[in-house]
């Protein structure tokens, strides 16, 4: 526990334990959002805690030990989860919208890039869809994915960028304690309530 305060601090890299209790805490939150619209998903159900990358497993059967943690009437009430990600020491956020009229959508939020850096990438994000949608399935809701298709590829939002190599975890936390997953549909970029204050934007400089 010392060991994830201490990860806290200004200038360091904040332990995924933190990130996971985060996503419980939201989860808890009263009011409408968290209690009718919103779902955190757990870091656990894409991420390899040991490795610290995305699983490399692609089927969620083999995520059993995770499922327990899972809200199963919450994933068939809810419109939009949030899933973190970390991989090569960085967190983005995936934001899920199953219901959209034209056909479940899937969002990147990324403080370092506004586009797929890489083919790798590409593929992390295709693999994401694919265990949301699998998680979707053993919950009871329809599945994401078209017949025939294995992922669903999402769209990059353009979000303030992190101005250090450490603060991604803490860009991540914010969006999921604030945006708006509503207005995210037919953006490029997404300014939060139009505001500028450092603890916005840059949450942890000093």
């Amino acid at each position: 526990m010392r060991f994830q305060f201490d990860s806290m601090v200004p200038k360091s890299y904040i332990d995924i334990q933190v990130v996971g209790l985060m996503y419980h805490i939201l989860n808890g939150e009263e009011g409408e959002r968290y209690e009718k619209m919103v779902y955190c998903i757990p870091p656990e159900i894409l991420i390899d805690k040991k490795k610290r990358r995305p699983h490399e497993i692609t089927t969620l059967v083999n995520h059993k030990e995770f499922l327990s943690f899972i809200d199963r009437e919450k994933i068939l009430s809810h419109r939009f989860f949030f899933a973190p990600v970390l991989y090569s020491e960085h967190w983005w956020l995936y934001v899920l919208d199953k219901n959209e009229p034209e056909g479940p959508e899937m969002f990147v939020l990324d403080s370092k890039n506004i586009s797929s850096p890489t083919e790798e990438r590409t593929t992390l994000n295709k693999f994401a869809s694919n265990i949301l949608s699998q998680l979707l399935k053993w919950a009871g809701a329809p599945t994401i994915l078209k017949k025939g298709s294995w992922s669903l590829l999402p769209t990059y939002i353009n979000v303030p960028q992190q101005p250090n190599e450490y603060d991604c975890a803490v860009f991540v936390m914010k969006w999921m304690e604030l945006i708006d997953p509503t207005k995210l549909h037919g953006c490029c970029t997404y300014d939060i309530e139009q505001r500028t204050d450092v603890s916005i934007h840059y949450p942890r400089l000093i």
